[in-house]
C-alpha cells in the first residue's frame, strides 16, 4: 500500500557504543529507508564522511542527529553543543534535527520560567539549523520538562516556528490519542517516532497495552499527507535484542500496510 511517508530506524537500541557497519546493515536489510542517529557521540560516529560512505553502503539515507537541552547552571554550554550537532548534522545531510529536554524537576509541574527558557533556546537552535536547511523539532518525553500535548501546546504558543516530534507512544503512555495529535500538529510536524509501551517500559510495536492502532495511524499519516520521516526505535534497555527487535518491528509495520 502506498505511503506519503519515509520510514527510518533509530540506533537508540544498540547503545552508545555499536558496531555501526553491522547496525546500519541490520537496519538495511529490515527494510527499513534511513536512519536517526541518537546516543552516538562524535568521537565513537567519527567523521561524517566516515558515516557518509558507510550509509551509502547499505543504501540508507541519514534523517537526523538528536539532541537535547539543559534548563539548569549548564544551560549555555549545552546549548553551544547542540550548535556542533546540528552542524554534524548538516554536513552528515539529515533533513532533521530533534532534541528534548531539560529533565523534569520532580513532583511539580514546569514554571513559566521554564516554559519561556525552553521557547528561548528552541528560538535559537531554529535560527542557526535554518540556514544549514535543518528542520528543528521538539520531542515531549516522560522525565523531560515538556511531558505531555498539553505542556507542548504551551511551549509552542512561545516558540511559533518549532516543529513538533509525535511519538506515538510516548501519547500511549501519557493517556493521549497519538491518531488525534497527529491531526492537530499536521501543519507543525516535523517528525514522527513509532514503538509501543508495555508495562513499565516500551516494546515491540503491536505488544503494548496502550491500544496503539498502527493502521488507523499509517492511514492518518497519508490522510494529512506528510511527508516526512517515521522513525521506528526501542530503548536499549528493551526486552527484546537490538537486531532482532528491528527484524520485528519492520515485519510487523508490513503487516499493517506500511
Amino acid at each position: 500500500m502506498a505511503r506519503s511517508f519515509h520510514l527510518g530506524y533509530s540506533t537508540l537500541t544498540w547503545g552508545p557504543t555499536p558496531d555501526l557497519d553491522r547496525v546500519l546493515g541490520t537496519i538495511a536489510a529490515a527494510g527499513w529507508e534511513g536512519v536517526e542517529f541518537i546516543g552516538l557521540s562524535f568521537d565513537w560516529l567519527g567523521t561524517t564522511g566516515r558515516v557518509r560512505k558507510l550509509l551509502e553502503k547499505h543504501g540508507l539515507a541519514p534523517v537526523c542527529v538528536f539532541g537535547s537541552v539543559s534548563l539548569g547552571g549548564e544551560a549555555e554550554s549545552t546549548l553551544e553543543k547542540q550548535r556542533r550537532i546540528i552542524e554534524y548534522a548538516a554536513e552528515l545531510g539529515c533533513p532533521v534535527y530533534c532534541f528534548l529536554g531539560g529533565s523534569r524537576v520532580g513532583l511539580r509541574l514546569p514554571t513559566e520560567d521554564e516554559y519561556q527558557q525552553l521557547a528561548e533556546q528552541s528560538e535559537q537552535l531554529i535560527d542557526f539549523a535554518t540556514p544549514l536547511g535543518l528542520t528543528v523539532a521538539y520531542h515531549a518525553h516522560p522525565r523531560c520538562t515538556i511531558e505531555s500535548e498539553a505542556e507542548q501546546d504551551l511551549l509552542l504558543a512561545r516558540a511559533d516556528r518549532l516543529k513538533v516530534c509525535v511519538d506515538v507512544s510516548v501519547a500511549g503512555l501519557m493517556g493521549e490519542d497519538a491518531v488525534a495529535q497527529l491531526r492537530k500538529y499536521r501543519h507543525r510536524l516535523g517528525y514522527v517516532h513509532m514503538k509501543d509501551c508495555g508495562p513499565g517500559k516500551f516494546c515491540l510495536m503491536g505488544k503494548g497495552i496502550a491500544g496503539l492502532d498502527f493502521g488507523k495511524i499509517r492511514e492518518t499519516l497519508n490522510e494529512i499527507e506528510y511527508r516526512g520521516w517515521v522513525m521506528g526505535e526501542l530503548s536499549s534497555y528493551a526486552d527484546t535484542a537490538a537486531d532482532e527487535s528491528c527484524r520485528d518491528n519492520r515485519e510487523f509495520l508490513r503487516s499493517v500496510g506500511y
